[in-house]
């Protein structure tokens, strides 16, 4: 891996990172529908802006049926999610159980295979749920934090949604080329939102703190990532830009640390570790193939 190489990576997993960040700015004045509606749309819009200037062509019109089917679980309900969770959950553990949607890739595989586990990857499927178990169980202040269980269950459901997207890519989308998946799941997913936004919309308009928090969310977390992590696939492959699954926890809880003053206990980092090495093994291990990690990590926050 040459210099820029690793530039991009470090670049992409800061970038990632931050999403939760932006989220957690965002959730004060926003509710989550309307959140994850303007995040695809604005990363929609960047890169549909961006593709017809450089006259990229996507197969969209013609895949749009399946594109949607898989923008549900890779971006609509994902992106709900996690705007949901961040009401109530720090951006630092957002970002660790974010970690364990290759577990949940793997899983789904195995389910949708119909295949046996690896003794390997199975206990990579352990080992993150234990961590995530970690780092809620050991701490008395999420634990005490009306709704903060809901918020896990549904960082946990993101991920999830994350890994069934995968599958459905690989099984069914094979022949859809990766920009056509990343433009296509977001103009989308923004149809898909669209209809429940006039029922989300706040009582006042949201500050100008809350509004480029969801412009970062849109166009740098969903447009510009998007571009680097593609450059980094045609670059050095995708099993090796997987790299960025584990180095994304370690910058969003960085910044959450600097940028919201959240507090980083033994506890998160004893359970962001075990998370780690669980979606190492899953991804190492698991039955998917390197083509399906592709497709996973572009479905990353």
């Amino acid at each position: 891996m040459n210099q820029a190489s690793v530039l991009r990576l470090l670049l992409l997993s800061m970038i990632w990172g931050s999403s939760f960040v932006f989220y957690k700015l965002a959730s004060a004045e926003m509710a989550a529908t309307l959140m994850a509606a303007l995040r695809v749309a604005f990363g929609a819009l960047f890169l549909g802006i961006l593709f017809a200037i450089l006259n990229k062509k996507t197969q969209v019109a013609k895949r749009w049926k399946l594109i949607a089917a898989i923008s549900v679980f890779a971006a609509a309900l994902p992106f709900t999610l996690v705007a949901y969770a961040s009401q109530t959950v720090t951006a630092s553990i957002l970002v660790i159980v974010n970690a364990t949607a290759p577990i949940w890739a793997a899983l789904v595989a195995l389910i949708w295979t119909r295949t046996v586990p690896s003794p390997m990857a199975l206990l990579g499927l352990v080992l993150g749920l234990l961590g995530v178990a970690i780092i809620v169980g050991l701490d008395t202040t999420t634990l005490n934090t009306e709704g903060t269980g809901l918020g896990i269950a549904a960082a946990l459901g993101a991920a999830a949604c994350y890994g069934i997207a995968t599958n459905m890519a690989k099984h069914l989308g094979s022949d859809i080329d990766p920009l056509t998946n990343a433009f296509g799941c977001l103009l989308m997913g923004s149809i898909i939102l669209l209809p429940f936004v006039p029922f989300n919309l706040p009582d006042q308009m949201p500050g100008l703190t809350s509004w480029l928090a969801i412009l970062g969310v849109g166009v740098l977390c969903s447009g510009v990532a998007y571009l680097l992590y593609f450059r980094l696939v045609m670059d050095i492959g995708p099993t090796s830009a997987l790299t960025v699954t584990f180095l994304t926890p370690v910058f969003g809880v960085l910044w959450g640390h600097l940028f919201l003053n959240e507090i980083v206990g033994f506890h998160t980092l004893a359970g962001g570790l075990v998370v780690l090495a669980g979606t190492a093994l899953a991804a190492l291990y698991g039955l998917q193939k390197p083509e399906v990690v592709t497709t996973q990590v572009v479905a990353l926050d």
